[in-house]
């Protein structure tokens, strides 16, 4: 096989393409620096001696002029870098083309491309993987103070083999050889596994437009498509409208804008001009993950919940797609159709400063502050299954006509929200579901401005819905400190005396007075404690000006009274009216 042992310095005019199907580099710092060590090392031991990084299993594009990366993309990637990282330049391009390209990815391509040519900055998207990688090879070579012999022994000790595939393999057959080596889990995640599972069923015709359709919305960070710098907000909103029609066009231009309709998914013909107008870029993300998307697209395109909502258990779930290809083409199309809603009309993360988390919300009309609350008080309140599964199904319905311009988007979510519930609602402490503290917070949100004076209302207007918070007693049941306040045990415990706030400040006022926490809301409000609100209900507590028997029902009832005019149920009106100290109406 010495015929087909290379090294970067021995590589000659090979060319090379990562395929679609391939997993896009996932190597982290770590396995960075251990193939540095480890080469390090060997240098050390014997410079004579070659260090060995594997095959690389390959099929020649005849028309490409290529060999496509069938196996050992991540290791021959890793070359890339470390030929960027010590200027390499007879190894990163032939004849002034990349040596390695990366098919149907043109942002990856663009950036390795800026990094191989010194006069081109990066500009806009920069593959976090690679960028890390580069550092990390810049940082070692610093560290360990090496000499220009290590160097280049890395250059023409760094040694593989390249195994060719034979030449009649089509596009089906390759994969079937991808799963033959990777479906045992060697270095893949589940959903990758699950991607070569799913496409060795389909049919050759299918292959090719499903394998773009999962690449495509794999990637769950990015919008499929995403409004331009300057477009209006209508026109913005024809051109995803006609997405949700015509799905398909999405996967025949650029992932940023949007092609006129094709007739069938056959007649798709890619294309890799850039868009005539850049886009508006965030730093923003998907509030699921492409698995929990995967498990929830494969729940709408079964209509049943019995699959299960278990990232740990992907595979397993998806057994129940079967054999059937007829099933398995529906479930690729459904990935793309609702992915496109997802994007449109589904909260998504942003951050300010890389620190600060708060919502966006492509969809657009007169209400679109109260659903983004609305539907990041579900976020972090329920399962994603049981709020996004018939949000997306109403959606589907609606998103292809007309209705979509009557559709009342938050009363959907309030009505099925309130729909739910039974007749019976616990409120105590040791009964109570957090749910019901957020529900509290958004409809404290939503009259703010009725319920909040000065400052506390300019406080409530920036709140932010968050996950992870603990349930707090206001008056502690064992104080710490001296406090006047001291509550009997049926009222310790009732919703009027609790709270739900993070972790972290529960353990820094857990136990303390009345008194202390007030005086830390009192200083947040005035601005000399940073951070921000954590608990609307909270806020108005501490408007009181002691905390006594008398002002924890009063604060009780009042909550209790929000509650009650924000369901239109008689049967849930009457049980929350039995769990109040008055059973007559208290202002707010």
């Amino acid at each position: 096989m010495t015929e087909n042992r290379f090294t970067p310095a021995t590589i000659g005019m090979h060319k090379f393409t990562i395929p679609l199907y391939q997993r896009l580099f996932e190597w982290e710092e770590e396995q960075v620096q251990q193939l540095l060590n480890d080469l390090f090392s060997a240098f050390k031991t014997n410079k004579e001696n070659p260090y060995y990084i594997g095959v690389l299993t390959v099929f020649k594009e005849e028309s490409q002029g290529r060999y496509s990366l069938v196996d050992g993309q991540q290791r021959f990637t890793v070359l890339m870098l470390m030929g960027i990282a010590l200027g390499w330049s007879e190894f990163l391009k032939v004849n002034d083309e990349l040596r390695l390209t990366f098919f149907a990815r043109e942002n990856d391509e663009t950036y390795l491309t800026s990094k191989v040519d010194d006069n081109l900055p990066v500009k806009g998207y920069i593959n976090a993987k690679m960028d890390k990688a580069i550092e990390v090879i810049h940082s070692f070579l610093r560290k360990e103070n090496t000499s220009e012999q290590f160097k280049t022994y890395i250059k023409e000790q760094t040694t593989f083999f390249i195994s060719v595939l034979p030449e009649n393999y089509s596009s089906f057959d390759l994969n079937r050889y991808f799963e033959a080596m990777n479906e045992a889990g060697k270095g893949l995640e589940n959903h990758e596994i699950l991607k070569v599972r799913l496409l060795k069923k389909l049919g050759e015709n299918d292959f090719d437009q499903c394998t773009k359709i999962w690449n495509m919305v794999s990637q769950m960070d990015k919008c499929l498509v995403r409004q331009k710098e300057k477009e209006l907000v209508e026109d913005f909103k024809k051109r995803i409208f006609n997405a949700f029609a015509n799905p398909f066009q999405v996967l025949a231009h650029d992932k940023d804008s949007v092609q006129q309709k094709s007739d069938t998914i056959s007649n798709i013909k890619a294309v890799s001009n850039k868009p005539a107008t850049n886009v508006i870029n965030r730093d923003e993300g998907a509030i699921l993950d492409f698995q929990e998307f995967l498990l929830l697209v494969l729940a709408l395109t079964m209509d049943s919940v019995s699959t299960g909502f278990d990232k740990n258990k992907l595979l397993k779930s998806f057994e129940a797609l079967g054999d059937e290809q007829k099933l398995i083409k529906s479930f690729f199309d459904n990935l793309l159709k609702y992915r496109l809603l997802f994007d449109y009309f589904i909260i998504r993360t942003t951050s300010t400063d890389g620190r600060t988390t708060t919502y966006s919300l492509n969809y657009s009309n007169s209400l679109k502050q109260a659903l983004i609350h609305y539907q990041s008080m579900l976020n972090v309140s329920t399962s994603y299954n049981i709020w996004l599964i018939p949000l997306m199904k109403e959606l589907d319905k609606i998103s292809s006509d007309e209705k979509a311009k009557d559709f009342k988007f938050l009363d959907f979510l309030k009505t099925w929200d309130n729909e739910r519930h039974g007749g019976e609602i616990h409120l105590n402490y040791g009964s109570i579901s957090r749910y019901w503290f957020w529900r509290l917070d958004y409809y404290l949100w939503e009259r703010r401005d009725e319920l909040f004076e000065s400052k506390a209302k300019e406080i409530a207007n920036h709140y932010v819905f968050r996950p992870n918070r603990s349930i707090e007693h206001i008056a502690p049941q064992t104080p710490k400190s001296n406090s006047s306040v001291n509550l009997k045990e049926s009222l310790l415990h009732t919703f009027g005396n609790l709270a739900m706030i993070s972790s972290g400040q529960n353990s820094s006022l857990q136990n303390e007075s009345y008194e202390i926490k007030k005086a830390y809301i009192a200083s947040f409000i005035n601005g000399s404690v940073g951070g921000s609100i954590e608990s609307l209900k909270m806020l108005k507590i501490f408007e009181f000006e002691t905390w006594n028997e008398e002002n924890v029902k009063k604060h009780h009832d009042d909550m209790i009274e929000i509650f009650i005019t924000s369901f239109d149920k008689e049967s849930l009106k009457k049980a929350l009216k039995k769990l109040k100290f008055h059973n007559e109406s208290i202002p707010n």
